[in-house]
């Protein structure tokens, strides 16, 4: 018994929003500490600064980011760039970044934390993305989906 590719597809689609709800979840577990108690969780992951106002800034940067993650999740179908765009360059960028951060200039592996988080959820909705394409390019093929 085979499934007609279009409940196929918003199956996907439904996969994909939960996915990138579950990634603003993510980012708000850094956003709320950063912004009310920096000192307790930059030590949480052994990272040091002085300048406390330095990471309210970043927390207040990735609230913003997380913004622009909404509208694919609330209709993926109009706001498919923005989908797209949360693949690359947002949650790409923020995996490179903190990795080679780690690596190659050797800042706290603390930092790892947040490349775990935009890798996770940047290949997760990746693969989300790639299966909605195929299928659609299946059903185009088919006649199933105008």
């Amino acid at each position: 018994m085979t499934k007609p590719i279009e409940h196929t597809v918003s199956a996907w689609i439904l996969r994909h929003t939960i996915l990138v709800w579950f990634g603003i979840l993510l980012n708000a577990l850094f956003v709320i500490p950063l912004l009310f108690c920096p000192r307790w969780f930059l030590d949480l992951f052994n990272i040091p600064l002085d300048q406390l106002i330095w990471a309210r800034a970043s927390a207040g940067l990735l609230m913003i980011i997380s913004v622009f993650y909404v509208p694919a999740a609330v209709d993926f179908v109009r706001y498919r760039a923005n989908a797209c765009i949360a693949v690359f360059p947002s949650r790409t960028f923020g995996a490179t970044f903190f990795v080679l951060a780690v690596v190659l200039f050797g800042q706290p592996p603390g930092f790892l934390s947040i490349a775990f988080v935009d890798a996770l959820i940047g290949s997760a909705t990746l693969y989300c993305l790639i299966r909605i394409r195929r299928l659609e390019q299946q059903g185009l093929g088919t006649g199933l989906i105008k």
